[in-house]
């Protein structure tokens, strides 16, 4: 399972009503559990006690022996805990031995909720954790995603009265956004650049935008973003890291530099638990087309190519913004041949659902195949239609956007 794919699990869980937080952190460990694509035995969800200091078991799922709600273990000697307070997930032995008894030897927990100062620690008032036989590296990224994707849906479920009561405020914030987004239509050399972005909700947390740079004139960027979360916080976060990209554009010679610097300026002003992705792509006005692009855990953009009539991906390059402090941001390149088009996109395109199927690359793929010879701009909006049209009964909606680039012959 990738970390997009389990976001969107919990996602999809946490928007359903929940008579309380215990409630929605329960069915969401049942899910987990049970799917297949995760290989957990079982898990737990235990509970701080700030004034006892104490973490209390509040609900167990899975094929493993029953420790029994009501369980507590102490936070002082127990390093387990300790440990998840510093680095929030962990991969670690079970040293507790009523808990090595019941079969737990190997220890993945990952913190969830708001944080509460204990002594010289900050513990999180909730902590999932599960069973595996032998958890791998790779377990503990997944970890990560969930500790980050669950605390959202607890704080948006808990901000949802406040969010009804600042409508007035997100139409002010949907008209900034209007503003910061670009014009759609946009000419460079020998490009010709079409955008459009559809939030599902009064302002999104998808992004685009075009970027000149100053004294380069042969030289022009253009990025795609998508806040994981929604509604307002998510297009704070993504106005918030596309006027960054404005203003590191003119200060920043290398693509890795400024990625690294967007994400540690990211996880700085933004709780952690918000993260983004982004197709950072650069443009040169020469003959041989040269493209230099970074894609941190963006869609895959499609190049199709005039001389063949088929479409490639490009491939992703760093981890998501936001989500690791030390993340390294690779840059590779392409070329764009004259008659060539390339589509940059955000999931709410790709993962667009009929009420049985989801869109899927292969149809974006069909379109641009079939109008590729058109304008960007009649490419873009055929898609959206297209898109529009397929999900048109669809029970799941997402932010869309779409960047088409195309160089002339």
């Amino acid at each position: 399972m990738t970390q997009r794919t389990l976001y969107r699990l919990i996602e999809s869980i946490g928007s359903r009503e929940f008579a309380s937080d215990e409630e929605m952190l329960g069915t969401i460990l049942d899910e987990i559990v049970q799917s297949e694509r995760i290989t957990v035995t079982g898990g737990r969800v235990w509970k701080l006690l700030p004034d006892a200091k104490k973490y209390r078991l509040v609900y167990e799922s899975g094929n493993i022996e029953s420790v029994g709600t009501g369980f507590e273990i102490r936070l002082k000697g127990y390093a387990v805990f300790e440990q998840v307070a510093r680095k929030r997930s962990v991969l670690a032995d079970e040293t507790n031995r009523d808990l090595r008894r019941r079969g737990i030897i190997k220890y993945s927990a990952t913190g969830i909720g708001s944080r509460i100062t204990i002594g010289d620690l900050a513990y999180y008032e909730y902590m999932m954790a599960f069973n595996t036989a032998e958890p791998d590296p790779e377990f503990k990224y997944l970890l990560s995603i969930a500790g980050q994707a669950v605390t959202q849906m607890l704080t948006s479920r808990r901000s949802e009265a406040e969010k009804r009561s600042l409508l007035s405020e997100m139409e002010l914030a949907r008209d900034l956004q209007r503003r910061i987004l670009p014009e759609h239509e946009f000419t460079f050399g020998r490009y010709d650049l079409y955008g459009v972005s559809i939030p599902e909700k009064t302002v999104g947390g998808d992004f685009f935008n075009y970027y000149s740079t100053p004294g380069d004139d042969d030289r022009m960027a253009v990025s795609i973003g998508d806040a994981a979360s929604k509604g307002f916080s998510a297009a704070v976060q993504a106005l918030f890291v596309s006027g960054a990209l404005m203003m590191s554009v003119e200060a920043e010679s290398k693509i890795s530099s400024m990625l690294r610097r967007i994400n540690t300026i990211n996880r700085r002003i933004f709780p952690h638990e918000r993260f983004l992705t982004l197709c950072y792509c650069e443009l040169f006005d020469g003959e041989e087309g040269l493209m230099l692009y970074s894609n941190a855990g963006h869609c895959k953009p499609i190049h199709f190519h005039a001389a063949t009539g088929t479409c490639s991906e490009l491939a992703v390059t760093g981890p998501v913004i936001g989500l690791l402090p030390d993340a390294h941001f690779n840059v590779t390149n392409t070329n764009i041949a004259p008659g060539d088009v390339l589509l940059m996109y955000t999931d709410g395109i790709s993962e667009a659902n009929n009420g049985e199927d989801e869109y899927e690359e292969h149809r974006i793929m069909d379109v641009l195949r079939r109008s590729a010879q058109q304008s960007a701009k009649d490419i873009c909006l055929e898609l959206i239609q297209d898109v529009q049209t397929f999900s048109a009964q669809g029970v799941y909606s997402d932010d869309k956007t779409v960047v088409v680039i195309k160089r002339r012959h």
